[in-house]
């Protein structure tokens, strides 16, 4: 099983053409048995943006069936701040250009996708005492890691089991930041899901990373931005997740000259 893992394509001030050409090519050159774009569509949640975004994912919607979850850009945070106003309108946007559904499990022969909606805005899941946190952290509720649980368990046996968020679940190297509030508690929950990979984005580093806890291991997807809010002047980059009968590995692709390649980072467990 294949599976491309892209990420924060940003659909603004930032956006270059050029990564986003060059990930459709990746996709479009060899077998993908689905598509990953774990959120961040959008810079600022502007309609012109969404519509973009719309264009480039209806194009990798050609090649593979793709999962794809919202990111803290993608949501229009200043209509519930700190829980105050209408909290419904905070994807409003997101929905309408993306996908209706903020949380999709999609099931293609071989893989089971769970998605899950870490972008909650100023909600009370991802607010933290600290300003420089507030519309950036993610949050997810023991109601959605429960949800997530349960779709996972239901995934046919042998399937390669992947965890779409879009905040990073461990602390990044070049940010020194955790992506979501509560952070270790939810590692603990994932690493107790029946999953193999978990990927996410925001933290626009690479990274290919096994976890493990008491409850369990999985390997880490974290895909570099496809736009020029790259960390460290480091290159853009996605992922390609692979998986036979007896391992999973994850290898991040930097951009190179036009295209991307493989790089030497990667990450694998064996399945189970």
């Amino acid at each position: 099983m294949r599976v491309l893992h892209a990420s924060d394509i940003h659909c603004g001030r930032r956006f270059v053409h050029e990564h986003v050409a060059a990930a459709l090519e990746v996709a479009g050159a060899s077998r993908f048995d689905a598509i990953v774009i774990s959120g961040d569509f959008s810079q600022r949640a502007r309609v012109h943006e969404f519509e973009r975004a719309r264009d480039i994912l209806d194009r990798f919607r050609a090649i593979a069936p793709t999962l794809e979850v919202p990111g803290n850009h993608d949501t229009a945070w200043w209509h519930a701040p700190f829980g105050w106003g209408d909290a419904s309108r905070l994807h409003e946007r997101y929905r309408a250009y993306i996908n209706p559904v903020l949380e999709p499990v999609v099931r293609v022969p071989g893989v089971t996708m769970v998605g899950l909606n870490s972008a909650a805005g100023m909600l009370p899941q991802s607010i933290t005492w600290y300003p420089r946190d507030w519309r950036v952290k993610g949050g997810l509720t023991g109601a959605q890691l429960d949800s997530a649980t349960r779709a996972l368990a239901a995934s046919p046996a042998g399937d390669l089991r992947l965890l779409v968020v879009h905040h990073n679940v461990v602390r990044g190297r070049l940010s020194n930041r955790w992506g979501l509030k509560q952070p270790t508690a939810a590692l603990d929950r994932i690493a107790a899901m029946s999953v193999d990979v978990v990927c996410t984005g925001h933290d626009h580093e690479e990274r290919t990373e096994v976890v493990s806890r008491a409850g369990g291991r999985f390997v880490v997807s974290a895909a570099n931005t496809l736009s020029s809010r790259i960390r460290g002047h480091r290159a853009s980059a996605l992922n390609v997740i692979e998986a036979n009968a007896t391992t999973v590995t994850v290898r991040a692709w930097t951009y190179n000259g036009g295209v991307f390649v493989p790089s030497a980072t990667q990450a694998t467990i064996p399945r189970t």
